[in-house]
C-alpha cells in the first residue's frame, strides 16, 4: 500500500526521503537503430502547454512514448486526461500510446484548486473539443510507472511536466526505481530568476513541494528545465502565431487555438511579449538536448513549510550545505532551434 500521510509528513520532515510512434521510426529511408531513440515516460497536467508538448512529442522519431501519466495540476482531473487523449487523437495517435490516471490529489495537501485563468475552463483556452474515443487505462499511474521502470531497468526517462505527486508516490512504494529510471527532466524552478506562483516558486512545485522534496533527494539523475529558460527563450510573439497561422495545417490550427486564453494572460498578468512554453521547451530538451546551451550542476532542496517561499527549489549556490549536486539546472537556451523544433511539428499534419 501507498506510504500512509502521517508517516510521509514525518519523513518529509526529517529530510531523509530516499527516496508515439507504433514502431521504429525511419529516416532516409532505413530503418533507426533501437539505441538512437529515447523511451520516454510523460507523466502530465495536460493543459494548453502540456498538449504541445504531448504533440512534440509523439510526433518526434527520437522519442518512443511508453505511456502518459496524468497528475494533478492545472485544471480539473478528467479535463485534463481527455485533453491528453483528444491530443494522441488529433495527432493520428489514438490507441498507440496508454493513458494512465494518477493521483488526483497532492500528497499531503489539499487541492490547490486549478489554473484556468491560465488555461481556460477546459485547459484548453475554452476550445471545448469533442471527447476522444480511447479511454484511459484501468491500471493506476503509479502501478504503471513502476511496473515499466521495473520491466526497462536503465531505459527510461520520466519527463515531468506538471506536479511531481506520481513519480513521488511510485518512489515511496518501490524505492529501488529510483536506481532503475535512466532519467528525469523535470519542469520547474528557476535559475536567479522569479516565480510565478509566488516570488520564489513556480507552479509545479508550489502544488507539490512534498513530492517534488522526495524526488529531489531520490538520486535519481534530475534535469531542470525552468520558468526562467521558458521566458527567455519559448516566447511566442504575435508575429509567431502569424507565422503559424500561415501554416494552414491541422496541428497548426490546435496550436492557435488552445492558445487563446493562455496568450492574453502571459501578456497582461506575466508581462511577456506572447505567450512562454515551458512544458514543450522540457520535452525539446529532451528530444535535443543541445537545445540546453548552458546548464550547472548544483544541490537544490525544496521548501515545504515557508510562509512566503512554499514551493521554492533551494539552490545550494556555494555549496554552503556541503553536500554533492543532485540536479541538472539549464540556464540558457537556443532560442531558435526551439522554435524550429516546433514549428517543424506543426507543418507535419
Amino acid at each position: 500500500m501507498l506510504a500512509t500521510r502521517r508517516n510521509f509528513i514525518k519523513t518529509v520532515s526529517a529530510g531523509s526521503a530516499s527516496a508515439l510512434l507504433p514502431a521504429w521510426a525511419f529516416a532516409s529511408g532505413e530503418k533507426r537503430q533501437a539505441d538512437s531513440v529515447k523511451r520516454i515516460i510523460l507523466d502530465s497536467d495536460t493543459a494548453t502547454d502540456d498538449a504541445l508538448a504531448v504533440l512534440m512529442a509523439v510526433m518526434s522519431p527520437k522519442l518512443k512514448v511508453e505511456a502518459i501519466t496524468i497528475t494533478c495540476g492545472n485544471v480539473g482531473f478528467e479535463q485534463q486526461t481527455k485533453n491528453a487523449l483528444y491530443t494522441l487523437e488529433m495527432a493520428g495517435k489514438a490507441g498507440q500510446v496508454p493513458v494512465y490516471q494518477g493521483s488526483a490529489r497532492p500528497l499531503v495537501r489539499q487541492v490547490h484548486g486549478n489554473a484556468t485563468y491560465v488555461h481556460g475552463s477546459d485547459g484548453m483556452s475554452d476550445a471545448h473539443f469533442p471527447d476522444p474515443k480511447q479511454k484511459s487505462e484501468k491500471e493506476h499511474a503509479v502501478d504503471a510507472i513502476i511496473r515499466l521502470v521495473n520491466a526497462n531497468p536503465g531505459e527510461l526517462t520520466l519527463v515531468a511536466i506538471g506536479p511531481l505527486t506520481n513519480v513521488a508516490l511510485a518512489l515511496l512504494r518501490d524505492p529501488s526505481i529510483a536506481k532503475k529510471i535512466k532519467e528525469l527532466y523535470f519542469m520547474g524552478g528557476f535559475y536567479k530568476f522569479y516565480g510565478n506562483i509566488n516570488p520564489s516558486a513556480t507552479y509545479n512545485a508550489w502544488v507539490d513541494p512534498e513530492a517534488a522534496r522526495v524526488v529531489f533527494q531520490s538520486g535519481i539523475p534530475l534535469t531542470t528545465v525552468g520558468f526562467d529558460v521558458s521566458v527567455k527563450s519559448s516566447v511566442f510573439t504575435d508575429d509567431d502565431y502569424a507565422k503559424v497561422e500561415k501554416l494552414g495545417t491541422k496541428y497548426s490550427d490546435f496550436f492557435m487555438k488552445i492558445n487563446r486564453v493562455r496568450r492574453v494572460y502571459c501578456k497582461e498578468h506575466q508581462k511577456m511579449n506572447g505567450s512562454n512554453h515551458p512544458d514543450a521547451i522540457t520535452i525539446a530538451a529532451v528530444i535535443d538536448p543541445t537545445i540546453i546551451s548552458e546548464k550547472v550542476s548544483r544541490y537544490v532542496d525544496v521548501e515545504t513549510r515557508g510562509e512566503l517561499t512554499l514551493g521554492a527549489l533551494a539552490i545550494d549556490e556555494l555549496g554552503v550545505w556541503g553536500k554533492p549536486p543532485n540536479a541538472t539546472i539549464c540556464v540558457e537556451a537556443d532560442e531558435a532551434k526551439f522554435k524550429k523544433m516546433v514549428f517543424d511539428t506543426l507543418k507535419m499534419s
